[in-house]
C-alpha cells in the first residue's frame, strides 16, 4: 500500500511539473508606457476658424501629455481683436527647419549633432549609462585607454548644451548635459554610439 501511495505521489507530481523549472511563475507585464509606440511625428500647424460672431480671441487652452505620461493643461490669456474671415493658426515655430549639422572633437573622441540626436565617433565600448537630475546630465561611461582627458566643450544647442569628457580610475565619463527632461535611448550604429532624446 505505502509502495502505491508513493508511485501515485511521483505520478502526479509528475503532472504538474513545469517544463522549464527556471522560468519564472510570474511573467512580467509589458510597460503601459512604452515611448517608441507612443512616438508621435513633430507638430508643425493646425488651423481652425471662429464662427462669424467671434470679435475677441480672450485665450487660448492647450492640454499636453509630459514626459511620464500625466497630462496637464495651460492657459494663454491673449485679449487681442481677431477677424473671424481669417483661420487661426497654431504652430511650433522652427519645428521642421533642417538644421546643420555641427562637428566637435575631445580626442579620442569626435561629436557632432543633428537635431536630438548626439553622435558619438570611438572604438571604445559602453560600461554604463545613466541620467543625474538639476541640470539633466546624460552620463556616459565608456572602457579606458592610456591617456588622461579632462575637457569641457559648450555647444549650447537644442538639446544638448555642453559635453565634457573626464578620466577615472578604469572608465572615460562623458558628461552631456542637456537643456531639458528627455528620456533617452543609446545604440551603436557602425563606429558611432547614437543618443537619441525623446
Amino acid at each position: 500500500m505505502k509502495k502505491i501511495f508513493t508511485v501515485l505521489f511521483f505520478l502526479f507530481y509528475a503532472l504538474i511539473a513545469r517544463d522549464n523549472p527556471f522560468e519564472p511563475l510570474l511573467t512580467p507585464k509589458e510597460s503601459s508606457h512604452d515611448a517608441t509606440k507612443n512616438a508621435k511625428d513633430y507638430f508643425e500647424a493646425f488651423d481652425f476658424k471662429l464662427p462669424t460672431t467671434a470679435r475677441i480671441l480672450k485665450s487660448v487652452t492647450i492640454t499636453y501629455e509630459n514626459i511620464d505620461g500625466s497630462l496637464d493643461t495651460k492657459t494663454l490669456d491673449i485679449d487681442q481683436s481677431i477677424d473671424w474671415h481669417y483661420p487661426l493658426r497654431l504652430s511650433q515655430k522652427n519645428a521642421i527647419v533642417s538644421e546643420e549639422t555641427n562637428y566637435y572633437s575631445i580626442p579620442p573622441f569626435e561629436f557632432f549633432t543633428k537635431q536630438n540626436k548626439l553622435y558619438i565617433h570611438t572604438s571604445y565600448k559602453i560600461q554604463r549609462t545613466f541620467i543625474l537630475p538639476t541640470p539633466y546630465r546624460l552620463i556616459i561611461d565608456m572602457d579606458r585607454k592610456e591617456p588622461n582627458i579632462n575637457q569641457n566643450i559648450d555647444i549650447n544647442k537644442r538639446y544638448f548644451t555642453k559635453i565634457s569628457v573626464g578620466t577615472h580610475n578604469t572608465f572615460y565619463r562623458i558628461v552631456i548635459t542637456l537643456d531639458g527632461q528627455y528620456q533617452y535611448q543609446v545604440k551603436k550604429e557602425d563606429q558611432y554610439y547614437v543618443v537619441s532624446l525623446k
